[in-house]
């Protein structure tokens, strides 16, 4: 019978160098990538509080007063007031306040699927109001329940703009004429 042989218990050396070798070059390469990496954002604000102004200074010029733009999306569609107003209900009419502003662009799609929006009549929308207020950029949105958060998404892009590039304002420039409400505030639920 042969003897078997004792097992010996031999320390292993690790050879850290090559490791560190590879972190040492791989350093520096990770941050010279983070400044040619584009990073896109968008920007939210929240609400905004301000004291009361006179009544004097509020019965100025109609672009003087503030816009309150509010979308609400809803499932049939999208629901615009600005300064309290729903867009579209005429004083004294009766018009439905809970009936859409922009009725959906597909009717009878199911709800996943965001495209049954009407983001161009939308963003139309935000041209007309946006050339009566120059110099508004917020608007408040808010959805029901149900609405798919892409649907939110798009939404905030239509109003913004579709072709809006902000890159270059926030380095200094100036806002280009093609970025409509690009300050948005999520509000929670629709109202």
């Amino acid at each position: 019978m042969r003897k078997r042989a004792k097992f010996v218990e031999e320390e292993i050396v690790a050879d850290l160098l090559p490791v560190m070798n590879v972190m040492f070059l791989l350093v520096p390469l990770l941050l010279q990538a983070m400044e040619f990496a584009t990073m896109a954002s968008v920007n939210v604000a929240p609400p905004r509080f301000t004291a009361e102004r006179s009544e004097a200074k509020q019965e100025d010029s109609p672009q003087d007063k503030p816009l309150n733009l509010k979308v609400i999306v809803l499932e049939d569609g999208f629901r615009i007031s600005a300064d309290g107003q729903q867009d579209g209900a005429e004083a004294g009419k009766g018009t439905d306040s809970k009936a859409p502003t922009i009725p959906l662009a597909k009717p009878g799609t199911p709800l996943t699927d965001y495209d049954r929006y009407d983001y161009g009549a939308l963003e139309q929308k935000a041209k007309s109001y946006k050339d009566l207020f120059p110099n508004e950029t917020t608007v408040t949105i808010s959805a029901e329940g149900n609405v798919p958060m892409q649907a939110l998404i798009s939404t905030m892009d239509a109003l913004a703009g579709r072709t809006c590039k902000l890159g270059r304002a926030l380095k200094g420039e100036n806002i280009p004429a093609d970025c409509y409400f690009w300050q948005p505030i999520v509000e929670g639920g629709a109202g």
